[in-house]
């Protein structure tokens, strides 16, 4: 899944309507884990050039790169997070920010076909193959991606009411106007 879509879904999916402050850490907890594919790509693509092609094909899969992306995706190191929030300082904060890590690895094992992450690093090197794929039209993209658009959109619908600022309402409007754009010039233009 997009990483937008990680966040609305993890935001609603955590959202406690007595404490709309804990929503800014089920936003780090979505967005965390493709945080290091953002530094991937800045310093790839933009700092070191990197043709977009061996950017993709090659140097993502290396060993470095996938062992910075597995760390934020751990579900090991993420239960170990969960456990300190919960038991050791009894911090709701914490834990949501835990709980919205699980979330998405969860959804990331569900919509990642051969670009998975190890989510059992660093004591496995497993990464599960879903056969569906976010992106890739050859694993249903195609009819995933509509799908989680629809899904977003009905999320942000009911989202919408329960966030508190106008900033916060805001963020959710343009961000599903950038999402609905992404989506017709990745999957709609593109096969023109």
């Amino acid at each position: 899944m997009t990483t937008q879509s990680h966040a609305i879904l993890n935001i609603a999916l955590l959202a406690k309507r007595d404490k709309p402050y804990l929503h800014r850490y089920a936003f780090i907890g979505a967005v965390l884990p493709d945080l290091p594919i953002f530094i991937f790509f800045i310093i790839e693509s933009i700092i070191l050039k990197t043709p977009q092609r061996e950017l993709w094909d090659s140097v993502y899969f290396t060993e470095a790169w996938q062992n910075f992306f597995d760390i934020f995706n751990s579900v090991p190191l993420i239960l170990i997070l969960l456990g300190i929030g919960y038991y050791l300082l009894n911090s709701e904060k914490v834990t949501v920010l835990a709980w919205s890590l699980l979330i998405h690895c969860g959804f990331d094992l569900l919509t990642h076909h051969d670009d998975g992450h190890h989510h059992f690093y660093p004591f496995s090197d497993f990464a599960f193959e879903s056969p569906i794929s976010y992106w890739d039209d050859a694993h249903h993209a195609n009819i995933f991606a509509p799908i989680e658009r629809a899904v977003i959109l009905l999320t942000s619908i009911y989202l919408y009411p329960r966030l508190k600022t106008r900033l916060a309402r805001w963020c959710l409007v343009i961000v599903n106007v950038l999402f609905v754009a992404s989506y017709l010039l990745f999957f709609i233009f593109r096969s023109r």
